[in-house]
């Protein structure tokens, strides 16, 4: 049962801190459960008292309380039984709310709890995985599901436990007040929406699979249309976006009225059922009970317990569908199950102080059929720079990310000072590196915070700032921006020139400390006179002995270069 497994998937990724929690949850919920049965049950004598005529004299009870409290009249005893009714729901509604909002906030601590323990579990899963995988996707998985997941299947199952308790309390009560309702409420509404669960458990699951695909698919056409707006202008291709968004957006749109009709149709149902029962319950009465007194007694017991049957009827429908809906998250979640948070590597002493050392490297990639490298050897001295060149495809810049540490050789063995990379040792020897891309990823902030890059603000050393962005040529940058080095950039760059988003790359390296620089392309798309600035700032930086490695495919990128290795 779909329930039963849910229940169970949820015991084994909760962490111990919020299955205690969970308890005292649950307690939570069991009290308020008992609160509503009083708030319930205290409109019983209310009723009893308007209804009938001196039933406080005759009822032991209420003429016990009547004279104890000193009444003298009985409209002001019905008065002040009313005002209790009253406050009694506001504290029971108050309580309420307070074990709502602690609900809730034990949804959001679990939310949280995932989504950080899913963004450091994808992060671990290689440069490779980022490659193939559609950001999209990882987006969904890390922020959507997380949050689907907290909020209706682990709170959509305190729901349905707190809903299912208090139905079995009213029942007991109901038994004990009249037995009868109990049989008549039985078969109306059980048949109904069990037959209601059954026939639409899978489909609302299916509904759930469907949306969980077609969402990320919505995001992909609207960032691409975004991010490559200036193609889509130049070649009129907006409408192949449209069609694409227009296209995934009728898959949702009938996914999520589906899913809104569902949810709909118990809350439908509670209404057909109530009406049907108060029909029976009228031509039962008249028929079968001796006075229409009588028959408004019975009306008002089953009027009473339909205001609080039917309600949580319809909830625990809802958080059946709500967890039905969101199963698509149960896999996902369970990734992390036995993923440990802690640092995956031992301290490491490595240096660098002599050589790098590829021996014997060869490398292919997963799906490929044949090696991209095949016993490729290349001895790297420190304060060397070393030029790539050669057709695209040809693997320079695998071999890279085969030195930083991105890709694992399939055989072979990366050295520094004799020393193997592997698992144990790979950030150490990242933490030595910088990496200048073809195009320089900038955060939408200041100056300061992308050369500072993942440093928090008020930890920023200007000092250091103001160095790097005089060795990367970058001081001639500030006399062009009005707020300097605390000026917004834009996103990815947008206020910058291609060669200065490459300067500020070269300075973000220097300013993490590397050793070793390397430069993927770094001014294949930059004009002329623009390359020439940047090449002579790279040559520069190789007089203060930093080791280099550049890829390009232009002589003029390669000139001053210690050797150039054709691949």
């Amino acid at each position: 049962m779909i329930i039963t497994d849910t229940i169970k998937q949820i015991k084994q990724v909760l962490p111990t801190k919020f299955k205690k929690q969970g308890v005292i949850s649950i307690f939570l919920l069991f009290f308020n459960s008992l609160l509503e049965l009083v708030g319930l049950a205290s409109l019983l004598p209310l009723f009893a008292v308007i209804l009938k005529d001196n039933v406080v004299t005759e009822n032991q009870y209420l003429s016990a309380i009547y004279n104890y409290l000193g009444f003298t009249s009985e409209n002001a005893f019905i008065i002040s039984i009313a005002g209790f009714v009253v406050l009694m729901i506001i504290f029971k509604n108050i309580v309420g709310l307070l074990i709502q909002k602690h609900q809730t906030t034990l949804s959001f601590n679990i939310m949280e709890y995932f989504m950080i323990r899913l963004h450091k579990y994808y992060n671990t899963k290689g440069f490779l995985f980022f490659k193939e995988t559609n950001s999209n996707i990882i987006n969904r998985d890390i922020f959507t599901v997380p949050q689907v997941f907290a909020q209706q299947i682990v709170l959509g199952t305190f729901n349905l436990f707190n809903e299912i308790v208090l139905l079995l309390l009213i029942v007991v009560a109901i038994i004990a007040i009249n037995p009868g309702i109990l049989v008549l409420l039985s078969v109306t509404i059980v048949p109904v929406f069990t037959l209601f669960y059954k026939l639409t458990k899978a489909k609302i699951k299916k509904l759930g699979d469907d949306k969980n695909e077609v969402a990320p698919e919505i995001a992909k056409s609207i960032f691409q249309s975004i991010f490559g707006y200036v193609d889509v202008v130049i070649n009129g291709t907006y409408k192949y976006f449209e069609r694409r968004m227009t296209g995934n957006m009728a898959e949702f749109k009938r996914v999520s009225i589906s899913t809104v009709v569902y949810n709909l149709i118990p809350t439908k149902l509670i209404e057909t059922t109530m009406v049907s029962s108060i029909f029976a319950i009228i031509v039962y009465g008249l028929l079968y009970m001796p006075s229409k007194e009588s028959l408004a007694a019975l009306l008002g017991v089953y009027a009473v317990a339909a205001y609080r049957i039917m309600p949580s009827i319809n909830r625990i429908m809802i958080s059946l569908n709500g967890i039905n809906v969101a199963q698509y998250t149960l896999p996902i979640i369970e990734q992390v199950n036995d993923f440990k948070i802690e640092e995956l590597q031992k301290k490491s002493n490595l240096t660098f102080d002599e050589e790098i050392i590829l021996n014997n490297i060869s490398f292919k990639y997963p799906k490929a059929d044949s090696n991209l490298i095949n016993n490729f050897s290349l001895t790297i001295k420190k304060g060397e720079v070393i030029g790539f060149r050669g057709q695209s495809g040809g693997g320079k810049t695998t071999l890279m990310n085969i030195v930083i540490g991105f890709l694992s050789p399939t055989s072979g063995t990366l050295k520094i000072d004799g020393i193997t990379i592997d698992d144990n040792n790979v950030k150490a020897w990242q933490k030595k590196l910088g990496y200048v891309q073809q195009e320089v990823y900038l955060l939408d902030a200041t100056l300061a915070e992308n050369i500072a890059f993942g440093v928090d603000e008020k930890d920023i050393d200007f000092k250091k700032i103001d160095r790097v962005m005089e060795q990367a040529s970058l001081l001639g940058l500030l006399t062009t921006l009005s707020e300097g080095i605390n000026t917004r950039v834009g996103e990815r760059g947008a206020q910058l020139s291609g060669g200065q988003r490459q300067r500020v790359g070269i300075a973000r390296a220097l300013y993490f400390d590397a050793e070793v620089l390397f430069f993927d392309e770094a001014t294949s798309a930059l004009d002329p006179q623009t390359e020439i600035e940047i090449n002579e700032s790279i040559r520069k930086l190789s007089k203060q002995g930093l080791t280099m490695m550049i890829i390009a495919h232009r002589q003029t990128s390669l000139e001053g270069v210690d050797r150039i290795i054709e691949m």
